[in-house]
């Protein structure tokens, strides 16, 4: 009798300790709230200003988004690409999601979801039914969001579609879907529609439907709501009167703000909400305006900028932060492979103002970053020609009166103008290219009074001015490559912070040609020279490297490999094959200590090289096997489209011809200036280490020859001052 008492006193026990973990388990989901992600697509910064978003936007933090994709920006890529957690291309096959109950023609949806991947549609579910091209155009990552949280056991839900004119476009469910194309529940047909005889086509969102359907999934940890009314009318807009499109936008607009104030009173205190725009309209294509907003609403959230570790900056945010953002906030591990971080807030009282100034000013250097480098490229094309010209026909007189080292100084000048230039407030158009000229024709003017004194004076004063505000704005903050036309490109998105290629290159170059001719100008006081040369290293060095400056990986390898190489020349060390193994280990052993150094650091505060080595440290060698084949390809694209592969080729040609014609001619300047001679070879070998092992190599290689051939010929031009 006591046996039985007591087994079922444990059995009454056993239930109790499930029932509580469960309640526990529950309380804990409870406690982390909710994430719904409103898509209002197709709007821009200008239409957050209406008066009908000032309750929306009260409280709110709220950013500009780089909608990136693995293609086009296209709505379809855009979606898809938020629920991957990566860049990922789409065609039109994805729209094609369905409630599993929904008819199709002549059979449901569920029963042909079954047919093409022999799984059951849950019932309640939306599946997609072309999972399978999707997949095939794309790596694993598609569906990452959602996979995610199915395996935390969480619930996903999408309601709303942006059907138009019959036509079947259903891709917010790429954003929820798992692997396999199925998001749990979700209202995504016809049924969400309301006849609107004033709206084109007929037919828009019913948002009092919309707000029902809401109401009845609140079980769903994730839910996405496309409202699709500004996606109709950005399809329609070419069919439209242009007055009539407007008044039916601006109905839109305030018929979605009316919906965003219900559904947020709705939201219980530990819920987020998220506001995105995933793709720019095709007129903000046109103006270069292709930043879109995106708004993050809750009580832990604070009004401001919204930011993130994948661009540092306050106000950019990327739109593959969103997928770690959700999961985030939901508790749930971030897979390795999710190229973006959470968003954070940054306190800022001025919102849209401050916002508003931070778009122009990449608008602005967006739109004449193309023209006046591509111009700046052809100058020192046309330059470098005319100079061989004159350096091997030296009897030719008209080429004497061009006056060609003035131009050779002017060009070399650019770099660090370009970057000066970025300190004006209010930068436009005008403001950037007078600004250029002129502050190349003050570096220039001061550059020939120096030359007065010195053959090599310009050069000291050019590189180390350049190398000076280089470093100097790293260890600054970076306030002037952010906004510089010969810096990264945030609407462009490969970089967002720390040093770019195009500076790498100069950096690198600059400093080795500076201790060349300091080398050269103070022969007599050589070794102590030669140790401020290698302080100047080591200090640039560090500024590529640190994960909180420069944060170039492949800069960092091209520096140690060509400042080591460049310091044993200048040493007088002969070059053999211990030394060059000398120099593999030292830069082995400086990657190793760098990459640990970032990984310790932790997620939040790793660049991209630390979470290389986390991708290394957990085993994921596929996808480090896709990031150097995205580099590569990168590299390639570029070495094939970009001008600056043109440069770096007639660099190389120049060169070379500098080696044979005029006959002796490099022979002489080698022997009397044996020091610059061994300085130009370190570029040289910075040069093609650059072009190696960076995802845009033949970008770092060119300019870091603006400090190779350029100076070059301004050497083999003595006589013609």
């Amino acid at each position: 009798m006591g046996r039985k008492v007591m087994r079922s006193a444990a059995l009454i026990l056993l239930v109790l300790v499930v029932m509580l973990s469960t309640a526990l388990v529950s309380a804990e989901a409870f406690e982390k709230g909710r994430v719904v992600l409103v898509i209002l697509d197709y709007i821009s910064l200008d239409d957050l200003r209406r008066p009908c978003f000032e309750d929306i936007l009260s409280g709110a933090a709220i950013g500009l988004m780089n909608n990136n994709t693995g293609g086009p920006r296209n709505e379809e890529s855009t979606y898809a690409t938020i629920g991957a957690g990566n860049r990922v291309v789409a065609t039109r096959v994805g729209f094609e999601a369905y409630q599993a109950n929904e008819r199709i023609g002549y059979f449901y949806a569920g029963d042909e979801f079954y047919r093409r991947m022999g799984i059951k549609a849950p019932p309640g579910s939306v599946v997609h039914l072309e999972i399978v091209r999707l997949h095939q155009r794309n790596n694993d990552t598609l569906g990452a969001l959602g996979q995610a949280l199915h395996q935390a056991g969480l619930k996903t839900a999408v309601l709303g579609n942006a059907d138009w004119n019959g036509e079947v476009r259903r891709h917010a469910a790429t954003i929820t879907m798992d692997e396999r194309g199925v998001t749990d529940q979700g209202i995504v047909s016809t049924s969400i529609l309301v006849k609107d005889a004033q709206f084109p086509y007929l037919y828009r969102t019913d948002y009092a439907e919309l707000f029902r359907q809401w109401q009845e999934i609140s079980d769903a940890d994730f839910c996405v709501i496309e409202l699709g009314d500004t996606s109709r009318l950005e399809a329609s807009k070419d069919v439209v009167a242009p007055e009539v499109w407007e008044e039916q936008k601006t109905l839109a607009l305030q018929r979605a703000s009316e919906f965003l104030v219900r559904l947020r009173r709705s939201l219980q205190p530990k819920d987020l909400l998220i506001v995105v725009t995933p793709t720019p309209t095709a007129h903000a294509v046109r103006e270069g305006n292709l930043l879109t907003p995106v708004i993050m609403i809750g009580n832990e959230v604070r009004q401001g900028l919204l930011t993130s570790p994948s661009t540092k900056r306050p106000g950019i945010v990327v739109n593959t932060d969103l997928a770690p953002t959700i999961l985030a906030h939901l508790g749930v591990k971030q897979p390795v492979f999710m190229a973006g971080r959470p968003l954070d807030v940054k306190a800022e009282p001025y919102t849209l103002r401050t916002l508003d100034s931070i778009n122009n000013s990449i608008i602005t250097v967006h739109n004449v970053r193309v023209p006046l480098i591509k111009g700046y490229t052809i100058v020192q094309i046309i330059l470098v020609v005319v100079g061989l010209l004159s350096i091997i026909y030296k009897d030719k007189p008209f080429l004497r009166k061009l006056k060609l080292p003035y131009l050779v100084l002017a060009v070399m000048s650019f770099p660090v103008a370009a970057l000066l230039v970025a300190s004006v407030p209010n930068l436009s158009a005008p403001v950037i290219g007078l600004g250029l000229l002129g502050i190349i024709g003050v570096i220039t003017a001061v550059s020939i009074l120096i030359r007065r004194c010195s053959t090599f004076g310009p050069l000291v004063f050019l590189t180390l001015i350049t190398a000076g505000v280089i470093i100097g704005d790293l260890f600054w903050g970076m306030p002037l490559q952010k906004h510089s036309i010969f810096s990264y490109d945030v609407i462009g998105g490969a970089r967002f912070y720390g040093l770019g290629n195009e500076y790498m290159g100069v950096l690198t170059g600059a400093v080795i040609l500076g201790s060349a001719s300091l080398m050269t100008v103070y022969a007599r006081y050589r070794r102590l020279v030669l140790l401020g040369v290698a302080g100047l290293f080591l200090l640039t060095l560090y500024a590529i490297a640190s994960p909180n400056l420069g944060a170039n990986f492949g800069g960092t390898i091209t520096g140690a490999v060509a400042f080591l190489v460049t310091l044993t020349t200048f040493a007088g060390i002969k070059f053999n094959r211990k030394v060059a193994l000398a120099i593999t280990g030292g830069v082995l052993v400086f990657l190793a200590g760098l990459g640990t150094y970032d990984f310790l650091r932790g997620a939040a505060e790793q660049s991209h090289i630390g979470r290389a080595i986390s991708l290394l440290v957990q085993g994921n060698f596929q996808e480090i096997r896709e990031i150097i084949t995205r580099k590569l390809s990168m590299n390639l694209k570029l070495i094939k489209y970009t001008i600056w592969s043109r440069v770096f080729l007639v660099s190389l040609a120049g060169l070379g011809l500098l080696f044979y014609r005029p006959i002796g001619g490099m022979c002489a300047f080698r022997n009397k200036y044996p020091t610059m001679f061994k300085g130009f070879v370190g570029i040289v070998v910075a040069s093609f280490v650059t072009l190696i092992v960076n995802d845009s190599g033949i970008v770092a290689a060119a300019t870091t020859m603006i400090f190779g051939l350029p100076p070059l010929i301004y050497f083999f031009m003595e006589d013609q001052w």
